[in-house]
């Protein structure tokens, strides 16, 4: 149980050694519960809400089974109060709506927040207080462990919520599922962001007053300066209270990548930053930057910066952490989208995360933090960034290496997806590691020309693609044909000083002009990026550079053009596509290696096994330097190859244009590539998603090949057009 021991070598409390050996015997039993994918800590939950406290006929308490948490291991519940309008269950009606209001670090049930009986009589809602995980003084300020800072705070009043909607559902009192609101103070503050990111697609407004905006390094490691806040983390690895990077990231609302994640989820809430200018305790500057995040990332929300101006001595009392009377901040701050009778009220109409039933996932620099609410509550899990195994044979791939390192016949999909996370593990040994979720800075485009040529519009632009680099590129869009979205491909060029002029039709080759076809000719949103280094994209390698290889930042680049052609109004984000030729065929394959939305691939030119390659070509600083640095220019000591590469494709859409006389890439290679691939696309069932064209010419990409490839990614990116996807 790697996964077990590894969270409770992170996360156990400072013990002697015997009870720390009890603690992790406890987990490797735990880990054996698995139901869903979501750790089940030692106990079954209840399977539905008439197994859980009923819901009182008036104002009461209750008390629910919460996820365990492991630095004390065993059952926890938290304590939530319930007030329904006018007191009375009876009072609720096809109109009410559903709230949290969170407590502040230190407090317990209602302290520091908006009181639930004016919520619930002001706004037509039944309020929650719920006693989260640390409540109280002694836990929270006093406790030895560290502060948890909303993660599982976060579940904890997000259980409640649902626990509240179901029995509601199962009672058959009829509410509005489309209010749905949560607000806190300070620590509940905290919490009430955290509620947000953990169920983006849940709530309709959230009201944040003077709460903490991140688990700063100050704040984390009690360093002098910026915050008093100790929330008693180290930094030592070895330390049980160890702050990796991955929960640092989570806990951080304003984290680049995981912003995108909510945009990309269509998180609508309307969020409402309260926070005072002269606040220390939870800095003023951390909201600022909190708020400049959100808005590049095109989320609603709206600050309320409280300044000596706005102090009435009712409402706002001061410009510092303790703000006023927080009851009459919410409703002078958001009556106007809560309050029915407002012009400007909000009501969601999307599913809630507790009515989809699926998972979030939000990326991390060492794994992944999933919510999953497959059982309707939810459920947190880490799944920490898989470790390399490599394999002696890279062409027939028969085999799996488990997590013990033990290797087995390869006999299932899943077996395959493990091993496919194994090859990304290794190529990245290669390549560098993928870039962490603050690399996904916004995009923001600047486009410095728009030309129409014929019926398509050509814009050149710049994204942002990390937080110190812009890549310039080539947006074609086609003429409208229909009123639903286009598909997109990516076209990636070859090795030329032009860069992405070629595939735009505007130097080069005019065998290579695919960018400006696909779109003229086939109706396709395209998209040509320079590689670092070529056409207008200047690039420093070496030791300034972040990135580990030429190839991880171009990896990176191309990923941000995804993000890119999938914020754009006029592109099926479901139907994406990436074309190369030479340099581009093989960052093809090396971007659908870490981008699923990449539905089909084609590689003109790109790729052979590396036993049949000039293995030095690769080295270069453009490249991969580690191929000659660490594995010796050896094929056998380079921990991928091709076939493997192809085969983590499945079961997308792959087309190999392959000249029969290319002297760069060995034509033999390329169908032992294939050949080694091929049992991967068949054990998925989908054989036909893999085909090559062979044409006899050198190394090229002729008008006759290019329109087999072109019929290729209509068949799998144009709905009704061949198979479905």
């Amino acid at each position: 149980m790697p996964l077990i021991d590894e969270v409770a070598r992170t996360l156990v409390h400072t013990n002697p050694i015997s009870q720390r050996l009890i603690v992790m015997s406890r987990l490797r039993f735990v880990g054996q519960m698995v139901i869903q994918g979501a750790f089940l800590f030692g106990w079954v939950l209840p399977a539905s809400a008439a197994d859980w406290p009923a819901l009182p006929a008036q104002n009461g308490v209750v008390e629910l089974p919460a996820q365990e948490w492991l630095l004390r291991p065993g059952p926890r519940s938290v304590r939530v109060l319930v007030h329904f309008p006018g007191g009375q269950r009876e009072r609720v009606t096809a109109e009410t709506g559903l709230m949290l209001t969170l407590h502040n670090w230190g407090g317990t049930d209602c302290v520091g927040t908006a009181h639930p009986q004016a919520l619930a009589d002001h706004l037509n809602v039944v309020a929650l207080c719920v006693n989260y995980l640390q409540s109280g003084p002694e836990d929270s300020i006093r406790g030895p462990e560290p502060y948890d800072f909303g993660y599982l705070q976060g579940l904890d009043a997000l259980r409640a919520l649902w626990w509240l909607r179901q029995q509601l559902l199962d009672l058959q009192i009829r509410f509005d599922d489309g209010r749905i609101y949560a607000t806190g103070g300070s620590g509940g503050g905290n919490v009430t962001l955290m509620a947000n990111k953990l169920a983006p697609r849940t709530f309709t407004c959230v009201i944040d007053m003077c709460g903490m905006k991140k688990l700063s390094d100050d704040i984390a490691f009690n360093l002098p300066g910026g915050s008093d806040l100790n929330a008693r983390w180290s930094r030592d690895p070895q330390h049980p209270y160890h702050l990796s990077r991955g929960q640092q990231e989570l806990r951080f609302v304003g984290c680049a990548e995981h912003l995108w994640t909510m945009q990309r989820l269509k998180t609508a809430a309307k969020i409402v930053i309260v926070h005072g200018v002269e606040d220390v305790v939870c800095p003023f500057a951390d909201a600022e930057e909190l708020v400049r995040r959100m808005q590049a990332w095109h989320l609603a929300v709206e600050p309320k910066f409280v300044t000596q101006a706005d102090l009435d001595g009712q409402v706002f009392a001061s410009a510092g952490h303790s703000l006023g009377d927080r009851t009459q901040i919410v409703f002078r701050t958001a009556d106007r989208y809560l309050l029915r009778t407002s012009p400007e009220f909000l009501r969601r109409t999307a599913p809630t995360d507790f009515a989809r039933g699926d998972e979030v996932r939000y990326r991390t620099s060492d794994g992944e933090f999933v919510i999953s609410y497959r059982s309707g509550y939810p459920l947190g899990r880490f799944e920490p960034r898989v470790q390399p195994k490599v394999y002696a044979d890279r062409v027939r791939l028969t085999e799996v290496i488990d997590a013990a390192g033990t290797s087995r016949p390869l006999a299932t999909t899943a077996d395959w997806e493990q091993r496919r996370r194994q090859i990304q593990a290794n190529f990245e040994l290669v390549a560098g590691p993928l870039p962490g979720p603050e690399f996904r800075v916004p995009l923001d485009v600047q486009i410095t020309e728009t030309v129409v040529v014929g019926e398509i519009t050509r814009i050149k632009l710049s994204y942002q693609s990390d937080p110190a680099d812009r890549v310039p590129a080539y947006l074609f869009l086609p003429a409208r044909q229909a009123d639903r979205p286009l598909p997109a491909v990516l076209c990636l060029h070859q090795t030329v000083p032009e860069g992405k002029a070629e595939p735009a039709g505007l130097a080069g080759s005019a065998d290579l002009h695919y960018a400006l076809e696909l779109a003229r000719d086939h109706g396709y949103v395209t998209l040509a990026p320079d590689y670092p280094s070529f056409g207008e994209h200047s690039y420093e390698f070496g030791d300034r550079s972040p990135y580990v290889s030429g190839t991880m930042k171009a990896i990176w680049d191309n990923l941000r053009a995804l993000d890119l052609l999938q914020s754009r109004p006029e592109v099926d984000a479901a139907s994406l596509g990436v074309l190369g030729h030479s340099l581009g065929g093989h960052n093809a394959i090396f971007t659908a290696l870490f981008d699923e939305r990449l539905q089909a691939v084609v590689s003109s030119c790109g790729f052979c096994r590396f036993h049949r390659d000039d293995v030095p070509s690769w080295t270069g600083p453009r490249y991969m330097p580690r191929i000659a640095s660490v594995y010796q220019n050896q094929p056998d000591r380079v921990p991928f190859d091709f076939p493997e590469l192809i085969a983590a494709i499945a079961p997308r859409a792959f087309y190999a244009s392959a000249a029969e006389k290319d002297d760069d890439f060995d034509v033999l290679g390329v169908r032992e590539t294939l050949a080694g691939a091929r049992p991967i696309f068949e054990l998925y069932g989908t054989g036909e998603r893999l085909a090559t064209d062979y044409p006899t010419v050198r190394h090229s990409f002729p008008q006759a090949a290019r329109q087999r490839a072109y019929a290729f990614l209509n068949r799998w990116l144009k709905p009704g057009d061949g198979a479905s996807k």
